[in-house]
Order: structure tokens, then sequence, then C-alpha cells
């Protein structure tokens, strides 16, 4: 990529100095000590974030659409507050996302009632991923009921969909928090994104597929190797 700043050092330096060293270290590191090189990974893993935004945001707010219409039919439509079903399954994390949640929208609302998809629209990615790990099996039917989640891949089973799912949601809470997402295999989780979103809808991966520039963006520049292990250096 061409360098942002030219010559100017100094403004290089102003740039360096409002984002803060702490924050600036890690790319420096990844660029060898070479603060030009450094502020161009920067701007590089900012556009690669921008260029994941649609994907991510399709496939969040698909899944808990589709885990609205599995509770939906499992318990029934005011799932959220079924505490003799729904909520006694919940682990204890669960349970204190949807209580925060509820109570966030209760309270908003000044006691006004809470439809179920207000809560639905509230409740963080990370409680959807949650619903598939293994604690659910049982409580979920998983081996049977994976398909109303996931319909549209026969070869999608329950450990597979919460593993690319959690994988995904590393990479959605540093693109939200405006962290490093250099170090991840983007490459593949673009691939995990394409398969689930799809898996879920393909109407919706069509319009993903459509609004995502990644490849374009992808093929700008060479980040340093992905960490193998998935986490950011």
């Amino acid at each position: 990529m061409q360098e942002i700043f030219g010559e100017n050092v100094q403004t290089r330096h102003d740039f360096i100095s409002l984002i803060s060293k702490e924050r600036f270290a890690r790319y420096l590191a990844a660029s060898d000590g070479d603060e030009a090189r450094a502020v161009s990974l920067y701007c590089w893993n900012m556009r690669v974030a921008q260029s994941l935004y649609v994907y991510l945001q399709c496939w969040e707010v698909a899944l808990r659409n589709r885990f609205n219409g599995f509770m939906s039919w499992k318990y029934n439509s005011s799932w959220p507050y079924d505490d003799a079903r729904f909520v006694r399954n919940l682990t204890s994390d669960d349970k204190r996302r949807l209580s925060e949640t509820k109570s966030r929208q209760e309270r908003d609302r000044k006691g006004s009632p809470v439809s179920t998809p207000a809560i639905v629209a509230d409740l963080s990615a990370g409680f959807w991923v949650s619903l598939l790990s293994k604690r659910y099996d049982i409580p979920y039917v998983w081996r049977h009921n994976i398909r109303r989640v996931f319909p549209h891949d026969q070869t999608l089973d329950r450990q597979a969909a919460w593993a690319k799912c959690d994988r995904i949601l590393t990479l959605r809470n540093r693109v939200a928090q405006h962290e490093p997402i250099y170090g991840l295999p983007l490459q593949a989780l673009y691939q995990d994104l394409e398969q689930l979103v799809g898996a879920m809808c393909p109407a919706t991966k069509e319009f993903a597929q459509a609004s995502c520039n990644f490849r374009q963006v992808w093929g700008l520049w060479h980040p340093p190797a992905p960490v193998i292990s998935g986490e950011v250096p």
C-alpha cells in the first residue's frame, strides 16, 4: 500500500500520538519497527475490518432470527419469559445476559410491555453462539434440531456450527472494538461466514456476496502471516 503520510514524519508522529503509542505498538512490532509500514498495516486492518462488516452483520442478524424461530417453535413466542421451560435450561451466564437485556428493555420503555423481537435484537451475539455449545445438546436435542437454525447445509452439525460461530464471534468483537484482526486467519473466517450465512439463508448470502468487498481489500496488501491458533499477538 502507498505510504499515507509520505515524508511528513511529524504528521505521522502526531497520528501515532493520538491513537496512543500503546495501541500502535502492536502494529509496530508486526512491522519490524518500521513506522511507515506500521501505519499502512493500521490502515489495512481498518479497511479489511470495514470490508467484513456486511457479512458479520448478515451472520449476526440471521443467527438471532433463526434462533428466535427455533425458540418460538420449541417453546412459544414469549420464550424469553418462559421461566418454567426456556429459562431453566440456561447456564448462569446466559441467564444473566437474558435478565440484563430484559431489565434494560423494560427500563427504556418505562414499564411498557417488551416484545420478544425487541429482546432478540438486544441480546448479544455471544448469547446466541453460546446456545450452540455442547451444554445445550440435551435440552435442545441439537442432533435432530440443528436444521431449524441451519436448514440449507446438511453437512453442518452442532459441533462444527458452534466452532465456526465461536471463531466468527472473536472476529466480530475485535471489529466492533476496533482491535487488530490482521493476525487472524481472515480468509478461512471469510469462508466460514459464507458457509454459515448460506446455511441459514441463501438469499442473505447472495446479498452479502454482492455487498462485501473483502476479496478486493485482501488483495491490496500482504499483511503479517495469520496466527494459526487464531489469537492475535
